[in-house]
């Protein structure tokens, strides 16, 4: 059973959690439409990007929005605007339903360390069971990471 812990754990890791509480996503009714919010700058109501949207494969290639300028300077509009078009953040969740469940009353991400330009990317994970930290490292650009081996060599 450790075996698969870790191997889900190893699996987990490759999930965007930079997006974690950090960023946005479109909330969505019963009908998966997005709801209106007359007051929001998208005129879409927004919601926290949370553990279950990065995980779960029913969030996954969901749109991660870019957070805009609030104020009305012409600069901030037409930033906004370029911001919007340029943004291809999606999340990448795989879980099924009931994996998602499970790893979601289990596990809490207490940090996490997006991609450095060397592809080192970690993950602690706080196990609420069996009250452990676990440690997920990854590198994942080796062109990146060969690349300054190069330069320092």
């Amino acid at each position: 059973m450790k075996l698969y812990k870790y191997a889900r754990m190893c699996w987990a890791s490759y999930f965007y959690f930079d997006f974690l509480n950090t960023r946005n996503i479109f909330e969505l009714d019963f009908n998966q439409e997005k709801i209106q919010e007359e007051n929001s700058l998208r005129g879409y109501r927004e919601i926290k990007v949370n553990l279950e949207h990065v995980v779960s494969q029913k969030h996954k290639d969901k749109e991660v929005l870019i957070d805009l300028r609030q104020d009305d300077a012409w600069q901030s509009k037409m930033l906004n605007f370029f911001d919007e078009k340029t943004n291809f953040d999606k999340l990448n969740g795989e879980f099924g339903e009931l994996q998602t469940k499970n790893f979601i009353q289990r596990y809490e991400v207490q940090f996490h360390q997006p991609n450095t330009t060397s592809g080192f990317s970690a993950t602690l994970f706080y196990d609420k069971e069996k009250d452990e930290f676990i440690v997920g490292f990854r590198g994942t650009e080796t062109d990146n990471f060969i690349s300054s081996i190069q330069d320092i060599v």
